[in-house]
């Protein structure tokens, strides 16, 4: 595992975006890594919110970038790899959904 994953765990307190409590990454699990480019999933042990995180080094440090989802580990490692929605796609949905 990346030793940048392995410092943020070991070193990092961050507050969870839904309920503003503070927690240790200890969950922070790995998506997929490319170079020093990492997507990590973790959860809030509180409110059990969960982050998808955009890791990256660059000239000034780490950066992080998190979304909140609903997804679980599980889910995302299903759909990462899943096929690309265009934009047929999401008016065949429109489309269902008006009808």
């Amino acid at each position: 595992m990346s030793l940048i994953l392995n410092k943020l765990k070991k070193e990092t307190v961050i507050y969870c975006p839904l309920c503003n409590k503070e927690y240790r990454p200890d969950n922070l699990k790995l998506v997929e890594q490319a170079g020093e480019t990492i997507l990590a999933h973790s959860h809030c042990p509180v409110c059990a919110g969960a982050v998808l995180s955009l890791l990256y080094k660059d000239f000034l440090g780490i950066t992080l970038l998190g979304l909140v989802t609903d997804l679980d580990y599980a889910d995302t490692m299903r759909l990462k790899g899943g096929e690309l929605v265009d934009e047929d796609g999401i008016l065949a949905l429109y489309k269902a959904l008006i009808n």
